[in-house]
């Protein structure tokens, strides 16, 4: 896609990090080789004892964070209390810290929206919290809010590969969770409502956008409330047991375009249209447009077992199946150019509606509705 729109309409990683510090367990890593996320557990012993002390911030905190991840250590564990914390201003983690909440906890963190820039027409992506060269960050069991009514970016994983996102809420976010450069990131169990402005004019929300990453490991999350739920670029990554409902397009493998400006202020998108991706057993119903849109250049996926019903509730054009593959189209308003070579099966869902353009396309089930190729 040649500019964001502005419509208004694994491995499996098992961080079983004990949250308390009566319970350790020890270390143990494995992985195996190939470009799908490989099997994964993380199990760490996670206390004053080791050679990083665990950091405990009190509920009630205000702009503690910050402090805590500046005085850890490499891999040091940070664990917020049950009940609010508030930072007041943008942080930036250069280091691989593990934040954890206790049940109930809950940050609440100055992010403002963030309109096209005037001058580049680029987006700019201001996340609250910008993890950068720190591959092994990991973000589990919090609540993350605004500090308004209304937030920009939430979370930008850059350059850190091998980060983990596990269990936490994101509420009323542009950019709930983006992931740039950074390989092999795990986005599992979490919940994501976005910033609905964009239904009134506003600026666009997505919830869980891959940009650049290879093999990423997208499951078990719940996404509504944005222009795309879950926005799948780059290669041989793997989304599973999604459930995205209220969206503009639920599941939608695409090709982010060269129009988002970074916060070192580069402007840029996807290098590879979504390639290779595994999408099943998730489901996608009661969005606006597709439940899973394949489109812009997207090749060689394979979509299966899947329940995507009851979508294209106000399309953005003409009538929209559950599932559908795009030839060149302008329904953004420019052109995307065709996807091709992907396998789509929708045999069991029986009440699938499927739409198949695009080149060399295979679709197996579904109902084909009527309709030309928008």
């Amino acid at each position: 896609m040649k500019k964001l729109l502005t419509s208004t309409f694994a491995i499996v990683l098992f961080v079983l990090l004990g949250c308390q510090k009566e319970n350790p367990q020890p270390e143990q890593i494995t992985t195996t080789e190939g470009p799908y996320m490989a099997p994964l557990v993380i199990t760490g012993e996670i206390t004053s004892r080791s050679g990083c002390d665990w950091t405990e911030i009190p509920a009630g905190s205000v702009d503690a964070l910050a402090a805590a991840i500046a005085s850890a250590c490499d891999n040091g564990v940070i664990y917020l209390r049950a009940g609010m914390h508030t930072e007041n201003a943008v942080l930036t983690i250069t280091k691989p810290v593990k934040i954890i909440g206790e049940t109930g906890a809950v940050l609440r963190i100055h992010s403002e929206l963030t309109p096209p820039d005037p001058t580049t027409g680029a987006f700019p992506v201001n996340p609250a919290l910008h993890v950068l060269n720190a591959p092994g960050f990991l973000l589990q069991d919090i609540e993350l809010q605004p500090s308004g009514a209304d937030g920009g970016g939430a979370l930008l994983l850059e350059n850190s590969h091998q980060s983990g996102v596990m269990r936490c809420k994101f509420t009323n976010f542009q950019y709930s969770i983006a992931v740039q450069k950074s390989d092999r990131t795990t986005i599992m169990f979490n919940t994501v409502v976005s910033n609905g402005a964009w239904q009134a004019g506003g600026p666009n929300a997505y919830g869980i956008t891959i940009i650049n990453g290879k093999s990423a490991y997208v499951s078990d999350n719940d996404v509504s409330n944005a222009l795309f739920g879950i926005w799948a670029c780059d290669r041989w990554g793997t989304a599973e047991r999604n459930n995205t409902h209220g969206n503009a397009v639920g599941l939608i493998l695409c090709n982010v375009p060269a129009a988002l400006q970074f916060p070192d202020g580069f402007i840029g998108g996807s290098e590879t249209p979504g390639t290779s991706w595994k999408v099943t057993n998730n489901t996608s119903t009661g969005n606006f447009d597709n439940g899973i849109m394949i489109i812009d250049g997207a090749s060689n996926n394979r979509v299966w077992n899947n329940q995507v019903h009851g979508n294209g509730l106000f399309p953005l054009a003409g009538t929209a199946a559950d599932i559908e593959s795009f030839d060149d189209s302008h329904l953004f308003g420019f052109l995307t150019p065709k996807a091709h070579d992907n396998y789509i099966d929708a045999t069991s869902d029986s009440a699938t509606t499927i739409r198949n353009c695009g080149v060399n396309n295979t679709f197996a089930g579904g109902t084909a509705i009527g309709g030309s190729c928008r």
